[in-house]
């Protein structure tokens, strides 16, 4: 199968969609030919169900899945089921393509409905962690771009989390579903998003600068669900464009498995290489301690994800919802003025070192009368460029902190320095 980023650059892209990593859709074409829901309970259902609203008032979860549901109203529910089982056949195929497998609009839209939602929603929760790290100012997020962007679910997801986003660029390699992208986008009823630069290339051909303020790169960069769809030296190259991109921040989403896990760490170690620094998950510049394990064990969270009436009858499931499984990290490039140890502004102290940052909760928490029980993965010493996972118990008498404890969840980040 011809990779993304390799072949004859014509619009008929033999290796697919490049916004979705070719294993996370064998999986969910399976899961969707089977009519099952991915299991597992969500990342932080008090934050992940509510959908979040736009500054203005727009819930763009709910935007999103309505404008979907508009782009399938003149399309049959057949249709769209009978190309879920053609793609989910031709996925799970060993052999190369040899025609273009989103070879048709319906292919696309099929594609979008059970897949942009649940991108959307992984990727909103690792910004929503990267806005809540302590160590990146949130309120000044001004551009961002998607690079294998596809239809824009980064773009969305971004959108719903930094109120101050104006400038958006989305670059992928199938003209299709940027087509799709641009449209949903219009409907959006958000300004940075109705004014999203839509570009299509190649790894490696990209104009990473499209749409950002003066052409000089962009606050945000992201790449989500799109490393296994490229070998390891092409997916070097697309992280290596996304810190050419990103002035501040780069933001990596990968399918919650153990390759995905083992994607993100690689693209972690090239980053740290060029002196950026881990703002989530992980408190500390470190080693995953999850690899010291003797068990096989990797990190990962979810992400609650609704279902629309169109996306049940296409998957023949009953369920109103499902459960993302994704690996991230989120990178901040540390400007001069905050090594120096100076606030950015005042009210944001982004001083804080990562032996000061909260531990996160990497597995879901025990909670038994007067106790919880959790799973954390928490700076080793005070210089931050260690790891530990570790086992903590919160009781009663920690008061506050237990209070916090019993209502955090899987991925949330607590502050530990009152222990029970």
């Amino acid at each position: 199968m011809e990779r993304a980023g390799e072949g004859t650059g014509n619009s008929g892209i033999l290796a697919g969609f490049t916004h979705a990593a070719a294993q996370a859709r064998r999986t969910v074409f399976a899961a969707l030919a089977g009519g099952c829901a991915p299991s597992g309970p969500p990342w932080n259902a008090r934050a992940a169900v509510a959908g979040g609203a736009y500054a203005d008032g727009v819930d763009l979860a709910m935007s999103l899945r309505d404008a979907l549901e508009r782009e399938a109203s003149g399309t049959a529910i057949k249709q769209l089921s009978d190309a879920v089982t053609r793609l989910s056949t031709r996925y799970r195929a060993v052999a190369a393509a040899d025609e273009p497998i989103l070879a048709r609009p319906v292919d696309v839209l099929a594609y979008a409905h059970y897949r942009m939602p649940a991108t959307f929603g992984a990727v909103r929760s690792a910004l929503r962690a990267l806005a809540d790290s302590g160590v990146f100012d949130a309120d000044s997020v001004t551009s961002m771009v998607d690079l294998g962007g596809g239809t824009g679910a980064a773009a969305w997801a971004a959108a719903d989390v930094f109120d101050t986003l104006r400038d958006i660029s989305v670059l992928d390699q199938v003209p299709a579903a940027l087509d799709l992208g641009q449209r949903l986008a219009r409907a959006s009823g958000v300004p940075a998003l109705e004014r999203t630069v839509w570009q299509e290339g190649r790894v490696g051909s990209w104009n990473v600068t499209v749409g950002a303020p003066s052409g000089g790169g962009a606050d945000l960069a992201t790449v989500s669900y799109v490393l296994s769809e490229l070998s390891p030296q092409q997916a070097d190259r697309i992280v290596a464009e996304a810190t050419s991109a990103a002035t501040r921040a780069v933001v990596i989403v990968e399918p919650g498995t153990p390759d995905g896990y083992a994607r993100i760490l690689r693209a972690r170690d090239q980053l740290l290489e060029q002196s950026w620094s881990v703002a989530a998950p992980c408190p500390h510049q470190g080693a995953c301690p999850l690899l010291a394990k003797t068990e096989p064990d990797w990190c990962h969270f979810a992400a609650r994800v609704n279902r629309s009436s169109v996306h049940r009858q296409i998957k023949g499931g009953e369920l109103s919802h499902e459960d993302e499984k994704f690996s991230y990290v989120a990178m901040v490039r540390e400007p001069a003025h905050v090594a120096q140890g100076v606030p950015l502004r005042d009210g944001v102290d982004l001083t804080q070192r990562p032996s000061e940052r909260d531990a996160r909760i990497i597995r879901h928490p025990k909670k038994n009368k007067g106790f919880v029980e959790l799973q954390v993965c928490e700076a080793l010493d005070a210089s931050g460029l260690a790891g530990q996972v570790r086992r903590a118990v919160v009781t009663k008498k920690a008061g506050p902190a237990y209070k916090q404890a019993r209502d955090a969840g899987w991925g949330d980040a607590i502050d530990l320095g009152a222990r029970g």
